[in-house]
Order: structure tokens, then C-alpha cells, then sequence
């Protein structure tokens, strides 16, 4: 493993990692980031829909990446940190070994990695060597995997490797939802000019295309008035829950059947109150290109490393997530980057010094409507980074070390945008009953502002066409269109029955950061096979931008970790026991998730909330009890604890509404503000981190029989998970229950591993696991799950 920056062991290095190697990782079914938890129970990985993925690990981390939203969780591969990391398939593919640090790494990874890092490190070219292997695979849901590698020597100092693949399955859900459809590809160059010099080039390529994410109905939360008896009893403050029927909520179901349809259908929210009828259907077009470089120079007792890189993704995503009747990415991200790194000896110490720099713009255009609402922007956003970064360590004997270092970034970034936030308003004023205009639609899909606004009929604008709207208009200023039929025989309601409103907004903002980030630590080995350490290590992730109006700009958020840990190996290495205390202090800790602007229109926004500690222990362990057979396993415990959980939201309701009539969705405390404007303050203090169950447990036993030249080896592993809080706004639906989960496999192959015939389980008894809950459009409540239970066969040949 490489993860500090050297070639060592996983049970020699002093931090705390868990590491995977390809085979095992191809055994437990993991093909991309999002079931890595399989072989790191610290880390979760969340679908948002789209490319949209969200990293936690402890607690520490964000629902979901996008543009211009930082990731907490520093993602590597093949030593190039990816800005905006996504779930593409072809990071996973021909892999060596998957890292997973766990706390800040902001010496040697630097921004963006309170909560630790994930390496992906491809299997390399090697010189004189005619190898390779190809694999295929088929399982239920219409599974179908090809992948395979090559190696060839092209002369004694130079080797090629190609490696591809190819991954489908039809929808885990009933609707479609929840399929894949990917590729990839990657080749290698290496060379050794001269024993002083060694130069590897890497390219890849993947896509992902199909349907994507699914989204599955919980129900729906309806407005109940404060004066109304007993409201106070209900579990979210003034909204009941309307649980949606089994044939609508049960697991792997999705939001696209005609139940859910049907379901949905009935929901007539603010402020538009007409149905909610036209979801639309998700689709996924992406692409990942890459290409990097690793120099290696031997300069006579120091060794400089240099490894540029560029890397281009072009994003093109309809999904529903939480749900919405569509949200819409297309975004393209460009970057830049350059490691260097000298390191040495000099007496007793070893050291390593380096720079880093990083240079990324993404540009693109969204649209997130929710029947009543639109959100739709278009941004150009970019950042640089330059950091310099050294470590030494200091051998006191040759069991002692001091362990010291220390990084300084500087990072400046700007954002230009612009943004337009649509509302249908329904303008009936009912007595005894919640308005309602089924005589308007719902808004209409589009990328951009000017497609939706080209789908409407132009006979729901006769007082004032819509071709009037002067996109250049004011900032926050709503221009108002009368929408739909004139009440002319309601005297008292005389007019137009709803208006839609467009508001403009302007978003051009700069900034930066300058952090000094350091490490201290003190490593012993009381036996070459037993190391203890300690060690502080602290962090910090960048600030931003949102394109939200009165939330534009977000501060750095600050982790300090304290670690003592231990490695060690028993019974002539036959057992590894790993044990790791930890205690970690957040504070300035950002969240994304969606939220309400100064305007009180719906948007998706990152947000200072507090401060938080986590506090715990990990044990991990491999048991060789016999030659044949495996133990392996791991727990941990966690307590994880916002300290202060503070944010303010716009209250939505009327002027003349008396205080707390239309209170947040939220089971935390809320606190009505009535000047200068009317919101609340939300105190979600005291609640249990997101994604950050109390209990952990992997265990799991691998069995081999050997006869004459094959062997048999069977596999079980079993996953446990306490109960966790996956939704930002503590409502009870997104309390997860305690679950556990088991996958098997059985391989016949020879004793050379030449060849190999699996056949597999993957979630034996069938859980519904969610991974996501979020409160959607007119309070829907939408849920993600893990998927179901999977199995196959998978034939295997090496050459």
C-alpha cells in the first residue's frame, strides 16, 4: 500500500486503513464506490440520484457532490485526486487495491478530506510478462459482466496493459428504476529507460448510461394547523404523516408504477395546489476521460516523483431524487493537477516534502422542478489550489519514531451564475379548506428557463404572454404573469385563478482559503510484529458557493482527530488484531441538502450548522485458524453527537398567519422569528450524526477444500448495521432500523489459479436497506435503497 506517500504494509503503517485487494473486492461484489462499506464499515456511500454521490465516514460527510459543492471524503485514483468524484464504474476496473483512510488526511491529501480519503490503485504494466485474464458473469435482473486485462512486453524496458469492461443490469425496481448500463476502458504504458528513470501513462474512459436512481414512496406529510387538538402530540409538529399503501411503499418498488402514479397523483401542495401528475422518467448519459502520468527519478539517495494529470467529465442526468417531477444536470468538469514529491533519508530521519496543484472549472445548467416550483440556473465555477507539504520522520531507535508534518494551502475560487426561481401560485382563498387549481397545470420539464417557458400552452397567459419576461430584469424582483382561466363569476374572487411568478438572480462571487493543516504522531513497535501509535492530525474543508438566493456563500468547515491505535500480528502471522481509539472535534461542519431561499422558493444549498464530536473505537481482525479456513471481522462502536446543529429557515406561511402556523418539516426545535423577516430557527443540537450508527459489525468465514489439482472454496459474510439517522431534516421516516445483511459464494477453480467458476448471493435474505430519505416535492417523502438480493454465476480465466 501507498497510503502514506511510501511503499509499506497495511500492518506496518501507523494510521488508521482498511484495504481491499481486486479479487477480494470482486468476491464481496463491489464494482464501485457505493458498496465499499462491504470492506470499510466506517464509510457510507450515498445515491442522490444522477451522478450525484454523497461520502460519510463517521458522521463526516455530504449527501451529495455537484458542481459547485465540495466533497469531504478526498477521492484518488491511481494517485490523482478527482474533484468531483461520481460513481463511474471505470475507477473500479482492473484494480490492485482500494484504500479507505479514516480521518482527516490534511498533510499529505489536503482539502477536502475531513473525513478521510479512498485510493483506487489500478494493477500496473509489468515488464516480460504475457498475462492477463478474462472474466464473464450472469445473474438474475438480466445481470450481464465482461471484463479482462492483457499484458504485453514490447521490448526488456517497456510493457503495455489494456483493461476493459462492460456491466449491465435491468432495474432493481419495479418501475425500471435502479439499473445499469456501463463501460469502461483503460490502457497503460510503462517503461524503464535506465536503471535512474521509470515512466508510466495512463488513459481510461468510461460511461454510464440507462436509467439510473430510483426513487420509492413513503408517503406524505399534510399540513395540520397548530390550533388543531392534539397537533403538538404528532412526531413532526404540525404535519401529519399519510403513510402511502404497501403496493406503493414496499422496498424496490419505485416512484414510475401505476400505484405510485396513482398515489401521487392525490398530493395538491403549496403554492401552486393543482395535482401533482407528470413525473418524469430518469435517464443517464455520462462520460469520464482521463489521462495521467507517474515519472519516477532516482537522483542518487532521492527519489522525486512527479505525477500530472487532466481528466474531463461531461454529465448529462434526468432523475427524480427526492423527488421532484424532474431534476435535470448537464455539467462539464475540467481539471488540472501536479504532484511532486522528493523523499529521502538523512540520518535518522526520513523525510518527504511536496507541492501540489490543482486547477478545475465546471460549467452547467440545471433545473429542479417540483410541480409547483422551478429552480433552474446556469454557472461557470472555478477553483485553484496550490499547496506545499512536507513530513519527516524521526527514528529515535529502531523501534521509536516522532512522526511531524505540516501543509499550507491557498486556494482562490470564483462562481458566475445565473439563476431563475419560478412559483405557480394558486390564488383561491377558500374557507375551511386548502386552496385549489386544478384548472392550471403543473409547471412544465426543461433544461433551461426558456424550455420550460416554451412548453406552456400560451393560451394559460392571456392577459400577459410569457414571450414578455425580460430575463435581464431585476434581482429579486418577481415579474407576474396571470396563469390559467379569469374567475368571472366569483365576484369576490374576480381575476385571475393563479399567477406564476419569475424571479431573477445574479450570482458573482470570489474567494479563498489559506489553511496550515499539520500531523504529529508517535509510533513504538514493542515487537517487529506489535505497533502501537498516537497521533493528531486535523483538517479542513474548503468554502463555497451556492446558487441560492440570500445563501450564496459558505465558510471552510475544521476537523481535529486524536487517534491511539495498535497493529499486531499472533501465532506466526496467522492472526491480525488491529485496534484503533479515536476522538474527533468538528466544528464550522457543513451540510447540503435542500432548503428554502430569502424568497421562500425551494433550493438546494450548502449551510454552516455547528459542531460536532466523534468518539469511538474500532477492532478488526483475520484469524488463519487452520490452513483452510478464514476468520475475518471487525466492530465498531461510535458516538457520534452534534454538538450544535443550528440553521435558519424562511417561514412560507401567510402574513397574517398567527407564529408557528406553518412550521419546518423537521422533528427538531423550532423557534418562530417574526422581524426583520418571518422564519425559523432550527436546533437540531444533541441529534445522533447523520450516517453514523452507535454499532458496526462485519464477520465473515472463507473455507477452502483442496482434491487432487482443485479446490473449493466457499465464502459467508454478514453485515450489521445499528440503527441510524440517513435524512437531514429527523423526520421519522429516516430512522433506520438496525439490519443485517449476508452474501455467500462457492468457487470451484484449480489449484493455479488458472481458471475459476463461481456462483453467488448477494443480500441472501432480500433487506430493504435504505440509504437515502428525503422530503421532496409537496412533502413527499421518497426513499433509495441498497440493492436487493442479487445472485450468479462468474467464470474466470488467467493466462
Amino acid at each position: 500500500m501507498t497510503a502514506q506517500r511510501k511503499p509499506e504494509s497495511l500492518q506496518d503503517a501507523a494510521i488508521p486503513i482498511n484495504a481491499a485487494t481486486g479479487d477480494e473486492l470482486l468476491k464481496a461484489g463491489v464494482a464501485d464506490a457505493t458498496a465499499l462499506n462491504k470492506i470499510a464499515p466506517a464509510l457510507y456511500v450515498t445515491a442522490g440520484g444522477g451522478a450525484n454521490a454523497g461520502y460519510f465516514v463517521r458522521g463526516v460527510g455530504n449527501f451529495t457532490n455537484n458542481g459547485y459543492t465540495n466533497p469531504a471524503i478526498a477521492f484518488n485514483v491511481d494517485g490523482v485526486y478527482i474533484g468531483r468524484p461520481s460513481s463511474t464504474i471505470a475507477s473500479f476496473l482492473d484494480v490492485a487495491v482500494v484504500e479507505v483512510l479514516k480521518g482527516p488526511q490534511g498533510t499529505l491529501y489536503g482539502r477536502n478530506s475531513t473525513g478521510g480519503a479512498i485510493n483506487v490503485i489500478p494493477t500496473k504494466p509489468q515488464l516480460g510478462e504475457f498475462s492477463g485474464y478474462v472474466s464473464g458473469g450472469y445473474g438474475n435482473y438480466d445481470a450481464f459482466n465482461i471484463s479482462g486485462a492483457v499484458n504485453v512486453p514490447i521490448s526488456d524496458s517497456g510493457a503495455l496493459r489494456f483493461a476493459a469492461t462492460v456491466n449491465e443490469h435491468d432495474g432493481y425496481n419495479r418501475d425500471g428504476t435502479q439499473d445499469a448500463k456501463d463501460l469502461a476502458f483503460r490502457g497503460q504504458f510503462y517503461a524503464e529507460p535506465s536503471d535512474n528513470f521509470n515512466i508510466r501513462f495512463s488513459v481510461d474512459y468510461s460511461t454510464q448510461k440507462g436509467i439510473g436512481t430510483g426513487t420509492t414512496i413513503d408517503g406524505n406529510y399534510i399540513f395540520t394547523p397548530p390550533f388543531v387538538p392534539g397537533v403538538n402530540a404528532l412526531p413532526v409538529p404540525g404535519w401529519r404523516f399519510n403513510p402511502a399503501p404497501d403496493n406503493v411503499s414496499a422496498p424496490f418498488t419505485g416512484l414510475h408504477t401505476p400505484e405510485s402514479i396513482a398515489f401521487t397523483s392525490n398530493v395538491a401542495a403549496a403554492p401552486l395546489f393543482t395535482p401533482y401528475v407528470g413525473f418524469a422518467y430518469p435517464s443517464r448519459d455520462d462520460s469520464y476521460f482521463g489521462v495521467n502520468a507517474e515519472l519516477n527519478f532516482d537522483l542518487g539517495g532521492v527519489d522525486l516523483v512527479v505525477i500530472p494529470a487532466y481528466r474531463l467529465s461531461k454529465l448529462d442526468n434526468q432523475f427524480n431524487g427526492p423527488p421532484f417531477k424532474a431534476a435535470i444536470n448537464k455539467d462539464t468538469a475540467e481539471q488540472w493537477s501536479v504532484e511532486a514529491r522528493l523523499s529521502g533519508s538523512t540520518g535518522p530521519v526520513d523525510w518527504i516534502v511536496g507541492s501540489f496543484y490543482f486547477d478545475e472549472r465546471v460549467t452547467g445548467d440545471n433545473s429542479f422542478n417540483q410541480f409547483s416550483t422551478i429552480g433552474v440556473n446556469s454557472f461557470d465555477s472555478q477553483s485553484e489550489s496550490l499547496a506545499f507539504f512536507g513530513r519527516a520522520t524521526f527514528n529515535i531507535t529502531d523501534e521509536l519514531r516522532l512522526v511531524g508534518g505540516i501543509r499550507y494551502t491557498d486556494e482562490n475560487r470564483s462562481i458566475d451564475a445565473k439563476a431563475f426561481a419560478v412559483a405557480g401560485v394558486c390564488l383561491e382563498d377558500p374557507v375551511g379548506r386548502a386552496p385549489f387549481c386544478p384548472q392550471v397545470p403543473t409547471l412544465p420539464v426543461g433544461l433551461t428557463l426558456q424550455d420550460s417557458l416554451n412548453a406552456f400552452d400560451p393560451a394559460l397567459f392571456p392577459a400577459r404572454p410569457l414571450s414578455t419576461f425580460n430575463p435581464n430584469g431585476p434581482d429579486g424582483v418577481g415579474q407576474v404573469f396571470p396563469y390559467g382561466p379569469f374567475n368571472v363569476f366569483a365576484p369576490a374572487q374576480f381575476g385571475p385563478g393563479a399567477i406564476l411568478v419569475i424571479t431573477p438572480n445574479t450570482i458573482q462571487r470570489s474567494g479563498g482559503d489559506s489553511e496550515i493543516t499539520y500531523r504529529a504522531a508517535v509510533e513504538y513497535d514493542i515487537t517487529p510484529d506489535n505497533l502501537v501509535y498516537v497521533s493528531f492530525e486535523n483538517g479542513f474543508r474548503s468554502g463555497g458557493f451556492n446558487l441560492s438566493r440570500g445563501n450564496e456563500e459558505y465558510a471552510p468547515e475544521f476537523i481535529d482527530a486524536f487517534t491511539i491505535g495498535s497493529k499486531n500480528r499472533f501465532f506466526d502471522n496467522r492472526f491480525e488484531l488491529n485496534v484503533e481509539l479515536f476522538y474527533w472535534k468538528y466544528k464550522g461542519q457543513q451540510l447540503a441538502a435542500l432548503g428554502v431561499d430569502v424568497d421562500g422558493n425551494n433550493s438546494f444549498f450548502t449551510r454552516n450548522v455547528g459542531k460536532s464530536s466523534v468518539k469511538g473505537a474500532e477492532i478488526d481482525f483475520q484469524f488463519l485458524a487452520t490452513e483452510t479456513t478464514k476468520l475475518r471481522g471487525g466492530v465498531q462502536y461510535l458516538d457520534a453527537t452534534y454538538d450544535s446543529y443550528l440553521f435558519n429557515q424562511t417561514d412560507l406561511s401567510d402574513a397574517g398567519d398567527p407564529p408557528n402556523f406553518l412550521r419546518p418539516v423537521t422533528t427538531c426545535d423550532t423557534t418562530q422569528i417574526l422581524t426583520p423577516r418571518r422564519s425559523f430557527d432550527v436546533d437540531c443540537s444533541g441529534k445522533q450524526a447523520l450516517n453514523s450508527p452507535k454499532w458496526t459489525a462485519n464477520l465473515g468465514i472463507e473455507q477452502t477444500v483442496e482434491f487432487g489439482d482443485m479446490k473449493l472454496v466457499g465464502s459467508v459474510d454478514g453485515r450489521y448495521r445499528g440503527s441510524r439517522e440517513v435524512g437531514f431534516n429527523y423526520i421519522p421516516t429516516s430512522r433506520i432500523e438496525d439490519d443485517f445483511t449476508m452474501d455467500a459464494s462457492l468457487t470451484l477453480g484449480d489449484i493455479d489459479d488458472r481458471w475459476s467458476l463461481t456462483g453467488y448471493i448477494r443480500n441472501l435474505t432480500n433487506e430493504g436497506v435504505r440509504t437515502n430519505v428525503s422530503v421532496g416535492a409537496g412533502n413527499i417523502v421518497g426513499s433509495i435503497y441498497e440493492p436487493p438480493r442479487t445472485y450468479g454465476v462468474r467464470a474466470k480465466f488467467n493466462f
